[in-house]
């Protein structure tokens, strides 16, 4: 039987007969940064969500006759990538939020080499409790972006999926370094 899991937004602790104590995760509980060369900092991602980070083995065939016409695939690397949706927010100038103007530059047709790219970093971002200190990790990626909400009537925005270039990097989580309440 499935055990109940609270309001939402609460953290809800479980348990089991074999297991200890856990909380559950929430899907809106990951946080998604750019990194402004403008500015020179992290800008947080704001009214984003469906966030899918994505990594992909990078493999070679190793098979050889002991395989017996199997094949025997070795990692040597990986491919990672990033997509989610950003809600359409304008400022009072007409442009979109930094965060997303950012990644719209590197989709314009001049965006071309080091111009066509982002560095973003993801990561678990609790509401309650500890993060966990190794999810989290920085990619330089291309962009893609579409139109999403194409409808007669809706709250319209964008899906963005980055392409990262070479591996991802494992990094401190920022949300680490933040003063926990007590």
């Amino acid at each position: 039987m499935p055990e109940p899991q609270g309001a939402h937004g609460a953290t809800s602790e479980t348990t089991s007969a074999t297991t200890e104590p856990t909380q559950y995760g929430f899907s809106y509980e990951y946080g998604v940064d750019i990194y402004s060369i403008v500015s020179n900092t992290w800008l947080p991602i704001r009214f984003i969500s469906s966030v899918n980070p994505t990594v992909s083995p990078k493999e070679v065939d190793a098979a050889t006759y002991d395989d017996n016409g199997a094949d025997h695939p070795v990692r040597v690397g990986e491919t990672p990538s990033l997509s989610f949706y950003v809600q359409m927010h304008r400022l009072a100038d007409g442009n979109f939020l930094p965060e997303v103007e950012t990644l719209l530059a590197a989709t314009t047709p001049d965006a071309v080499g080091s111009n066509g790219v982002v560095k973003v970093r993801y990561y678990d971002k609790p509401v309650k409790g500890k993060p966990n200190p190794k999810e989290a990790y920085e990619i330089t990626a291309t962009v893609s972006a579409e139109r999403a909400a194409t409808g007669n009537a809706e709250l319209s925005g964008w899906n963005f999926t980055l392409n990262g270039q070479g591996p991802r990097a494992r990094i401190v989580n920022p949300e680490t370094t933040k003063v926990q309440p007590a």
